[in-house]
């Protein structure tokens, strides 16, 4: 477990695509930060408002970081070096989103320490602040595991980019349909959208583990009865 996380670890470090995906998430959550900054209390709300539309970026992080090892077999070669399938998806998975919960949330603390720093703006560690915080760490990682999901279901690059951003969309459009008071409750891309709005509920946090789970099962059992390539 300990060399596959490594060697998980020396390629995310190694790679241009994580640096580029994270600098660029940044810019254009700078530039959005032009049409919400209005809508919300503070700066680091109005960055949170726009994280859900930043992340089809994690569904080019996933094709890139899982798909591509599909693609060249890698995940498979750590099977025939001996590793079991439960710790590579494992190792893959916590890499994956260690990497994506970074790639999002770094602009948050940016454009917050921001407000601070430039517009005299207070973020006071109450309560409310700190559950705020868990449903955003829950919601962004729950966000991200939907691409990796279908990462191990489909096994290859084209599918992997390809449903997850139609769904990427779907989503967006049902957020700003008829039934959008229901929909962002249960999306954890909507529950974002919410507490940036200062709104929060437990009920995102059981959703949000639920979400988790279900995905992790899916990848695990996807992988787990896949053939070796």
């Amino acid at each position: 477990m300990a060399n596959l996380l490594r060697a998980e670890f020396y390629k995310l470090f190694h790679s241009r695509y994580f640096g580029v995906t994270g600098l660029f998430t940044f810019f254009l959550s700078s530039i959005l930060l032009l049409d919400s900054n209005g809508e919300t209390a503070n700066l680091f709300s109005a960055s949170l408002y726009n994280t859900p539309l930043l992340s089809f970026l994690t569904i080019v992080f996933s094709v890139l970081f899982v798909g591509n090892d599909f693609e060249q077999g890698t995940l498979y070669s750590y099977i025939s070096a001996g590793h079991k399938r439960s710790h590579v998806v494992f190792a893959k998975t916590l890499v994956y989103e260690i990497a994506c919960f970074v790639i999002l949330v770094f602009p948050l603390l940016i454009h917050g320490l921001a407000g601070v720093l430039f517009l005299d703006e207070t973020l006071a560690l109450s309560s409310d602040v700190w559950i705020n915080m868990a449903i955003i760490a829950l919601s962004v990682s729950a966000m991200c595991m939907l691409p990796l999901l279908f990462s191990f279901l489909f096994r290859d690059i084209g599918r992997t980019l390809v449903v997850p951003m139609v769904l990427f969309f779907l989503m967006i459009f049902l957020m700003n349909g008829e039934q959008a008071q229901i929909i962002t409750k249960i999306l954890p891309m909507g529950q974002l959208r919410l507490v940036s709005l200062g709104q929060q509920s437990l009920q995102f946090i059981v959703t949000d583990f639920l979400w988790i789970s279900f995905s992790c099962l899916g990848a695990y059992f996807g992988f787990c009865f896949s053939d070796l390539k």
